[in-house]
């Protein structure tokens, strides 16, 4: 027996507007809100501004990080993360890297980075690339005074120092504020790579 309704398709179709309007909203919020799980719990799409993290990453590279990892594994030195900063009662989000942990004393003297008074290994930095920007402006890593950090208080700096704006602009970050870490390129495909 056919439905009596003004509002079919046509008079051989039994289904209903109505009854498809309600599948596409059903199916529109079921996909949102799987969208916003992988975002929130899973995996976060990204796109690089800016040269702070030059060479490590390109300035408009596209990829995601890794919100799970830092759940579950925590935050450790060297990690690219990427966290949230308010100022000036605006919010952002920058990708840096984890170069002082709770409860460290950061400095710099002389293009060398004291953790808790020891020289940091920095193997990630691109040698040839600080060299010619030494060689050229004669810096790359401005002294600073120690930072002593707090029981839940990270230090972020990017790899390209001279133009990079970090924590030490901006001051520490908490845990709360890192929102993941690594970062998987996905475009342009010619730079497909993950960096942790």
């Amino acid at each position: 027996m056919k439905k009596t309704n003004t509002y079919r398709y046509n008079d051989e179709d039994d289904r209903l507007l109505i009854e498809d309007i309600l599948d596409f909203i059903k199916t529109f919020l079921i996909c949102s809100l799987f969208v916003i799980f992988i975002n929130t719990f899973l995996f976060s799409p990204k796109q690089v501004s800016g040269r702070s993290m030059h060479p490590t990453l390109q300035n408009h590279q596209k990829g995601v990080t890794n919100v799970l990892n830092a759940n579950i594994n925590g935050i450790q030195r060297y990690d690219i993360v990427v966290a949230k900063i308010i100022e000036n009662n605006e919010t952002s989000e920058v990708i840096k890297r984890v170069i002082g942990m709770p409860n460290d004393t950061i400095s710099c003297k002389d293009e060398v980075i004291y953790i808790n008074g020891e020289p940091l290994d920095e193997p990630y930095l691109n040698t040839s690339y600080k060299d010619d920007w030494v060689s050229k402006n004669y810096y790359f890593t401005k002294n600073f005074s120690e930072v002593k950090l707090g029981e839940d208080e990270y230090f972020l700096m990017g790899d390209n120092r001279p133009l990079s704006q970090d924590s030490r602009d901006f001051g520490p970050v908490k845990r709360e504020q890192i929102l993941a870490k690594d970062f998987l390129v996905l475009w342009p495909l010619s730079e497909i790579s993950y960096l942790s």
